[in-house]
């Protein structure tokens, strides 16, 4: 078999670029030699692995898995099935993280669900007087991303853990994600090569939020005064997350797109002890002195509308014994305080640990999906 008779029996099934990407690994030839020398002969074993790679590749799987490598920011990074793939809109994460980074004389940074490590890799990089520390749950993800920065010859500290329990005690002056933001039950996850990515890197909850909400909740410990929080979401969650973020104390939360003009990557800054109306200092001090409240129109024996009244079933069937509720209509200033310190525009309001969980129609998903109940389990257990 020549190249191309390979080539060209490999595009009756797959992509002509694909097929010839593939071809120039498995041989180790280059694009002039394909077209200046087709007749070249590929030898038994080239041909097994190509032919391989071939059939794989047509039942969808990730030509960046076959191959061991994609690019990202014109770098090669090593990714396996381990790791999502680098996809181009993780870009507008990094130009948004460097801008910040501009003018700090040795800023520390934290790049959280790190994966392949491209986004700290690109980020010490890039900017070489910052200390960079990377934290993802999976050790696969972990080891992929040192051999990234060894070969790279990029400086970060890469550890294993759960979100922010690597760094406890620390603080930053930029925090970075590309977390899970893809809902469960998405029907993407079926196409695009998707199955063959790590679910877990994929998936956060009923809504897709899940990882954003712990996300965002933490941060603020982890930040010094005037420190930013940038992370990347869903075409469809910048709104919801500009709310979290201005639920959480951050301040001045902006969404920006893609390329493509969608929504990609939201950010705010943490300022200590902003200053809060009478009113939100209210809110603020009963949604963090009480493990669950929720602002609804009545009260848990009298709901006064029907997606109150929902609510409240919703965490009674959850087994929410030390409920805090507050009745909207009996106070105006706190009607109206309640969706500015959220941001969020309708009664009923859920409120975890502090945390702005959202209205009844994510309380309903979220409790469909067992999210809410493994929310509220780590309520029951403090």
């Amino acid at each position: 078999m020549t190249l191309f008779e390979a080539l060209t029996a490999a595009r009756r099934t797959i992509d002509r670029l694909d097929a010839r990407l593939l071809l120039q690994h498995a041989t180790g030839c280059s694009h002039n030699d394909l077209l200046a020398r087709p007749e070249t002969p590929v030898s038994t074993t080239d041909s097994q692995q190509f032919m391989a790679w071939v059939e794989r590749r047509a039942s969808g799987e990730p030509l960046a898995y076959l191959v061991g490598e994609a690019q990202f920011r014109g770098r090669v990074f090593e990714v396996s099935p381990a790791v999502l793939i680098p996809r181009p809109e993780t870009e507008v994460l990094i130009a948004l993280a460097l801008e910040r980074l501009l003018g700090l004389a040795a800023p520390r940074v934290l790049d959280l669900g790190t994966g392949s490590g491209i986004v700290a890799i690109t980020l010490a990089l890039e900017c070489p007087a910052a200390a960079v520390v990377a934290v993802d749950l999976a050790a696969g993800a972990i080891s992929v991303a040192c051999a990234n920065a060894r070969r790279l010859r990029a400086p970060v500290d890469f550890r294993e853990g759960d979100w922010f329990a690597p760094v406890a005690g620390e603080a930053f002056d930029l925090i970075v994600a590309n977390p899970p933001y893809v809902a469960a039950g998405d029907p993407h996850l079926t196409r695009d090569g998707l199955p063959f990515e790590p679910q877990l890197a994929l998936t956060a909850g009923a809504d897709g939020l899940a990882c954003i909400r712990r996300i965002v909740a933490g941060a603020s410990n982890h930040l010094k005064p005037g420190g930013w929080l940038l992370f990347e979401h869903a075409h469809d969650q910048g709104a919801v997350s500009r709310n979290l973020l201005t639920a959480t104390g951050f301040q001045s939360p902006a969404t920006f797109p893609d390329l493509a003009g969608s929504d990609r990557v939201s950010l705010a800054f943490f300022q200590s002890g902003a200053i809060m109306s009478d009113v939100q200092q209210r809110i603020h001090s009963t949604v963090t002195n009480n493990p669950v409240v929720l602002y609804m129109k009545g009260d848990a024996r009298f709901p006064q509308c029907g997606f109150s009244a929902t609510s409240v079933q919703i965490l009674k069937a959850c087994g929410v014994s030390d409920l805090v509720t507050v009745n909207v209509l009996a106070d105006e200033e706190i009607r109206n305080g309640i969706k500015e310190y959220a941001n969020w525009p309708t009664i009923p309001q859920l409120y975890i640990n502090g945390e702005f969980i959202g209205g009844c129609d994510i309380m309903k998903e979220m409790y469909q999906s067992g999210e809410l109940q493994q929310l509220l389990e780590t309520v029951a257990q403090a």
